[in-house]
């Protein structure tokens, strides 16, 4: 009997397992090359603006052989959408342009991968009776950027109208075992190994040369961030919770920022010794910690009568400590304006970036100058926003609008410079050591070439953490070693901003950042600023 229920449940688990098989292989038929690809996602024909550049991410191109990316069967915008796949000459990418008139343009490939196999490969990129080959740039910094722009020697001639640009690898690292192979492609969705295409950038040669002017015109002056030596980052985040529990910021935005006590905000800004803050808006939701026309004009309910940024301008400059504005033009936003990628076979995300561009602009003239910047740092930029192919000097010049000198922060985390109209080096640190930038990258040509060094990290975490009472997060280092990280940063010329957890409960009953980590602050003041 025990023999019989034992074989009776082995032939059920097996024929259990033959489903599971079954229904996985039927719900994934496709092969690499014919995955399911929303339009927003599929190739199309580019139109090149003559006067820009114009920025196409590699998985818009068509690929053949092994080139590989994720699916996109939705319009959404993916952070790991390198492609991979280069193993043979086969393994190509093409896209389609149109181009305005008969010209040529210069064109940069933004890729990533080891030394190694970037010493063993040679590019071809060929368009008409145009091909130029040439070898891979070798990296030779051990800091971010991790993708690196790479500005071919050669123009690439294109005529009036339709044009197709393909690229290529003709020569390849060493041919790998089966093994290898294997490992690579289980982790193709995991990491940008070996060799890892981002995106191709096209602009007239002359048009770049007056891009770079204009945004020059345009440089802050950030001297003031670096005699500061450094600043405070506080994320007022939907997601962060209250000193002794309860609803999350997200659920009771309103009541939280009505609540919000400036002095008591203000006393520990100053106890930390730090020359600006950046604040965060809209982390998580658009909800907006004061009145906003633009918004409102879209959906009622994310704004808060109370100006809380006007008052914390004011608060903090009793003290000479500038306020600067974080802002997410990716999370939450969806709840606010809806699909920001577009839908249907037509696609459009003007409309978004008309919107970001209307509230940037609003931010600024309603505060001038009294406020460091409306965007110094907007996050997902790199990620998200590049891939979009945004009119960054359309921001710029909104973000510009109430204050010259406010200076810009496009966050290009593992990328180089976004865009030349970005000020200043913005890439999320996490609690690492921040890095040293070597100074060649900001020369001209380099991968971070018109900005500014700058370091963001955090101590304790980015968002609070607390349970009854309790902060659970503890800050990453000793005292002695963030003493010396600040003054290594001072003496590099390097403005850095550290982030402390803070509950959304802002109040003088109980403590809002973690006690230990203000301690330390307060040595750093010390050993730093001498007071």
């Amino acid at each position: 009997m025990i023999n019989l229920y034992r074989n009776k449940t082995m032939g059920i688990m097996v024929f259990l397992v033959l489903f599971s098989f079954l229904n996985v292989f039927a719900q994934n038929p496709k092969k690499d090359n014919d995955r399911v690809i929303h339009p927003y996602w599929a190739p199309k024909t580019w139109d090149l603006r003559p006067d820009d550049i114009t920025t196409i991410m590699g998985f818009r191109a068509e690929l053949s052989g092994n080139l590989n990316h994720l699916e996109r069967p939705t319009p959404m915008v993916v952070n790991n959408a390198f492609i991979r796949g280069f193993y043979t000459k086969n393994d190509v990418m093409t896209w389609e342009v149109e181009a305005p008139d008969d010209a040529k343009y210069s064109i940069a490939l933004l890729y990533t991968g080891s030394n190694d196999i970037l010493s063993q490969s040679t590019f071809e990129v060929t368009s008409g009776e145009t091909t130029i080959i040439e070898k891979a740039n070798i990296k030779n910094w051990d800091t971010r950027p991790i993708v690196q722009r790479h500005y071919l020697k050669q123009n690439l001639k294109l005529k009036k109208g339709l044009n197709k640009i393909s690229f290529r690898l003709v020569t390849f690292a060493k041919e790998k075992t089966e093994e290898a192979l294997a490992e690579i492609k289980a982790n193709a969705n995991i990491k940008p190994n070996p060799f890892a295409f981002w995106s191709i950038e096209l602009v007239r040669p002359e048009a770049l040369v007056a891009i770079k002017k204009r945004a020059k015109a345009m440089k802050a002056d950030v001297q003031w961030m670096v005699d500061g030596k450094y600043g405070l980052f506080v994320h007022f985040s939907s997601g962060s919770v209250p000193f002794n529990g309860g609803p999350k910021l997200g659920d009771q935005y309103q009541k939280l920022v009505n609540e919000f006590d400036v002095d008591a905000f203000v006393k520990n800004v100053v106890d930390i010794g730090a020359s600006w803050v950046t604040f965060t808006c809209a982390h998580g939701t658009q909800d907006w910690p004061g009145p906003s026309k633009t918004i409102d004009a879209i959906k009622p309910g994310f704004t808060c009568e109370r100006d809380l940024i006007r008052e914390l301008i004011d608060g903090l400059g009793k003290h000479n400590i500038r306020l600067m504005l974080y802002y997410n033009p990716n999370s939450g936003m969806e709840d606010l304006y809806g699909n920001t990628y577009g839908n249907g076979e037509k696609p459009d995300p003007s409309g978004y970036f008309k919107f970001l561009e209307d509230h940037f602009r609003e931010v600024s003239l309603r505060y001038g100058e009294d406020l460091a910047t409306a965007a110094g740092y907007i996050d997902d930029g790199g990620w998200k926003v590049y891939q979009l192919d945004p009119p960054w000097e359309k921001f710029a010049k909104a973000i510009k609008a109430g204050n010259p000198n406010a200076p810009i922060g496009f966050s290009q985390n593992l990328f180089p410079n976004l865009t030349p109209f970005s000020d200043l080096v913005v890439s999320d640190g996490s609690g690492r050591v921040p890095e040293i930038l070597p100074a060649f990258l900001f020369e001209e040509g380099g991968q971070l070439e018109g900005q500014y060094p700058a370091s963001w990290f955090y101590m304790d975490g980015w968002s609070s953490r607390t349970g009854n009472g309790i902060f659970t997060q503890k800050p990453k280092f000793s005292a002695e070693k963030y003493i010396q990280i600040f003054k290594d940063a001072d003496r590099a010329n390097t403005p850095i901003t550290i982030n402390l957890a803070m509950t959304p409960d802002v109040t003088k009953e109980h403590p809002i950042f973690n006690p230990e980590c203000l301690e330390i602050m307060k040595q750093v003041r010390k050993a730093v600023k001498g007071y």
